[in-house]
């Protein structure tokens, strides 16, 4: 398998072909315009949109190792890859054979050989579509308040981390944070003023975060990190960062000023080590959901590992 360099600004193709000549072809044609895959039957294919989760595949329809139809059956059972958009590329005239791909969820077919103007006209509408579709599916996973994940994508990346960490043996930890007093703050001085402590803690939060981790809000005062690479003892450190920096920020009430009260979190942290590995993310979560129970049942503004307690200095109460 070869691939191109990858680049943030440009669409991601992945080309499945048999055919060398076919399949460097079309990497010769599309390289100067987009970073390009290439596998040369079906089982690489397959784990390289898994990887890599291309923008568009363009795939052969018949191949030695496997139908170019299973093909498509196997990215779309995967919720890797059931967004990505594919294009059968195709030598059969057969018009029923058509219908197929498209029945299937194929977004177009190109007739072999075509023409570089054809392909690239056809790839850049499907690119285009794929890209629409693509603001509509991060919008639909974002929290309209914090613009950090909501609980679906949650689900799906903490798989994902967690599918990664199993493959490769390493660590990986879940911080569950909890915004102390929020309901007494909405209460008290109003939504509006909960919503901009919700929103000091989220600010708070991806100040802290490595390109790797991962943050979304998981409840209405209540988050869920993911720090792929770290033990529950090296997370506990980022969570005590966060305690300790959220005891300094300032919220405003309505008129400007500044709200009679500090913010604190009460934080529950569990991992998945080689060591000491969770039968499944379920697992892992129910484990930091214990911690954090067990730093709100100790009287809160604390962090807690699950098995072991961070015994953390309270602020002083609001």
């Amino acid at each position: 398998m070869e691939r191109h360099g990858r680049s943030s600004e440009r669409a991601l193709l992945l080309i499945i072909e048999d055919d060398t000549g076919v399949r460097e072809g079309l990497m010769d044609l599309l390289a100067p315009r987009f970073d390009v895959l290439s596998a040369a039957d079906a089982g690489a294919g397959v784990e390289l949109a898994r990887e890599h989760r291309p923008d568009l595949v363009l795939l052969d329809r018949f191949l030695p190792s496997g139908d170019g139809l299973a093909v498509l059956e196997t990215l779309q059972g995967d919720v890797r890859t059931e967004m990505v958009p594919v294009i059968f590329l195709t030598g059969d005239a057969d018009e029923a054979t058509l219908e197929k791909c498209l029945e299937m969820g194929a977004v177009d077919f190109i007739h072999k050989p075509a023409s570089s103007r054809e392909l690239l006209a056809r790839i850049d509408r499907a690119v285009r579509q794929s890209e629409q579709q693509r603001k509509l599916q991060v919008l639909a996973q974002t929290d309209a308040l914090t613009g950090l994940a909501n609980f679906r994508a949650l689900s799906v990346r903490l798989d994902d981390e967690f599918k990664r960490a199993l493959r490769y043996g390493y660590s990986l930890s879940v911080v569950v944070i909890d915004l102390d007093h929020l309901k007494a703050i909405n209460d008290g001085m109003g939504h509006d003023v909960g919503n901009r402590a919700i929103l000091s803690l989220a600010t708070l939060m991806q100040g802290n975060l490595r390109e790797s981790d991962f943050a979304a809000r998981f409840g209405g005062d209540e988050f869920v990190v993911l720090l792929p690479h770290q033990t529950s003892l090296e997370a506990a450190v980022f969570a005590e960062r966060l305690r300790t920096e959220l005891r300094g920020v300032n919220v405003q009430r309505s008129d400007g000023r500044p709200a009679p009260f500090g913010l604190s979190i009460s934080v529950g942290v569990a991992d998945h080590t080689p060591e000491g590995p969770r039968e499944s993310t379920e697992a892992l979560l129910k484990a930091a959901d214990a911690a954090l129970y067990e730093a709100k049942r100790e009287g809160r503004d604390r962090v807690v590992v699950y098995g072991q307690s961070l015994h953390t200095p309270p602020a002083q109460r609001h």
